[in-house]
């Protein structure tokens, strides 16, 4: 990567967090092992929002190395949607990055890579990392990732990768962007959300930055696997038609050819792991989970999910 230009904008980096304790102290480690070359970190701002575990103390023990980590405390829960509200009020910077507090940069450089991309194309509003799913203990988690494997297979031949699948846990954005619109008030999809605004004048608008990446973990039990997939199938598409209208589907449609040769290629790798996954995702759109379904904006919270392992 070659500089842009001599003076380094700032970056504000947000992390909405909800008793995350597994995982917060891996993704600050990881945030704040970052090369700065094309950048200047300015802050770090955690939301907890209501947590009940430890999360808020290991916040704490970063801020004493680290005097730029803000923390601000709720005492009770007001979702992921409200939280990223106020931390595109609260930043000023030039960029601000979004990022879930369960997963982990992969690698130096991923912060320098997404903000080059931002310097030397001024039409992009925002842009986001490439996902990789961490390693599994159960058996529910081998076809929970081979199912999202054989998905973004297919999804990065479309548009090179920029589309609504591909805009996940990570929004790197710019201060005009960030500043110009914010999630209505119980929006569930806020990646998708963010996703289809940031398109709203130009399929331009997004990058799939796949030099950068973070680790992310998938549901390694049954029941959290139905219960993930209550907001991820059901709840999203949902959520956009009715913040977007029914004309948003079009760009949130996977080609039946393409899925089918994804499908096709990750059989040959695993044929157990892929026809298990492919039956779990018929039996969840048969049968969605709709016990303490999302609502609100407040989803139910489950823990397989954030065992990451590198």
């Amino acid at each position: 990567m070659k500089k842009v230009n001599k003076k380094l904008p700032a970056l504000t980096i947000g992390v909405p967090a909800c008793n995350e304790e597994m995982n917060i102290g891996n993704l600050l480690s990881s945030i704040f092992s970052q090369t700065q070359n094309h950048f200047k970190l300015a802050k770090v701002i955690v939301i907890a929002d209501g947590c009940t575990d430890r999360t808020e103390e290991i916040v704490k023990s970063f801020q004493i190395k680290f005097p730029i980590v803000k923390l601000i405390k709720r005492d009770f829960r007001e979702g992921k949607a409200n939280a990223l509200n106020k931390l595109y009020e609260l930043s000023n910077t030039d960029f601000l990055l979004t990022i879930d507090a369960d997963v982990i940069f992969i690698g130096t450089q991923n912060l320098d890579f997404m903000a080059y991309e931002m310097m030397k194309n001024k039409k992009l509003n925002m842009v986001g990392p490439l996902h990789e799913p961490t390693k599994v203990k159960t058996f529910f988690g081998e076809l929970a990732r081979y199912s999202y494997l054989s998905m973004r297979d297919a999804s990065l031949k479309i548009d090179q990768g920029n589309n609504f699948y591909n805009c996940m846990s990570s929004e790197f954005m710019r201060k005009k962007f960030y500043k110009s619109y914010r999630f209505p008030k119980g929006t569930l999809s806020d990646q998708c959300y963010a996703y289809a605004m940031a398109i709203k004048d130009s399929k331009q608008g997004f990058k799939l930055v796949k030099d950068a990446k973070v680790i992310f973990g998938v549901a390694q039990t049954f029941n959290d696997w139905r219960v993930l997939s209550a907001r991820s199938v059901v709840g999203d598409r949902a959520d956009l038609v009715k913040h977007f209208g029914e004309d948003v589907l079009k760009d949130y449609t996977m080609p039946k050819k393409l899925f089918i040769s994804s499908l096709l290629k990750y059989f040959f790798k695993s044929p157990i792991y892929l026809l298990g996954s492919v039956l779990m995702n018929i039996y969840i759109r048969k049968f969605p989970y709709k016990k303490d379904a999302p609502k609100n904006g407040l989803w139910t919270m489950v823990s397989t999910s954030k065992e990451l392992t590198i």
